[in-house]
């Protein structure tokens, strides 16, 4: 199955949390590619960074979660940029729906590469991506079931 990770989910894989297990579930039992925007490595360091001024997370923790997703960043993902088109259909989005710049981005990637499912762990992006007749999974809701 052809997967679109947004970063909240993204992040799942390096940082344990709630809903990693299950996002690991998933990527073993039924993805056959795991499409993510280029924007996600930034937002993904953002994310490191955050957790590091607040102390939610150790120096050697936040290095070894960079290492582990610039290893799956070359050899796991099909990364997807985006094309002057794609930042119209993403405005577009984000005007209609009242969301985040980042967030509308990988909504109209996700409708770019024509994946099977959405994955995000923001519940506004989650009902959104529902509203948009999009397949959208929240690892934090427990086991992926078609």
């Amino acid at each position: 199955m052809k997967i679109f990770l947004d970063t909240s989910a993204l992040a799942k894989r390096y940082v344990q949390e709630p809903g990693s297990e299950e996002l690991e579930e998933l990527f073993s039992s039924v993805a056959t590619e795991v499409f993510v925007s280029t924007l996600a490595f930034v937002e993904f360091a953002a994310a490191m960074g955050r957790k590091l001024r607040s102390k939610e997370i150790a120096k050697a923790s936040a290095r070894k979660a960079i290492r582990e997703l610039e290893k799956d960043w070359y050899d796991l993902f099909v990364k997807i940029s985006w094309t002057e088109n794609l930042a119209e259909s993403a405005a577009s989005i984000a005007l209609q729906y009242s969301l985040k710049g980042a967030d509308a981005v990988h909504l109209a990637l996700f409708k770019e590469v024509s994946a099977e499912l959405f994955i995000a762990s923001d519940n506004q992006l989650i009902q959104t991506a529902k509203k948009m007749g999009m397949h959208p999974y929240n690892p934090e809701s427990g086991i992926y079931k078609p």
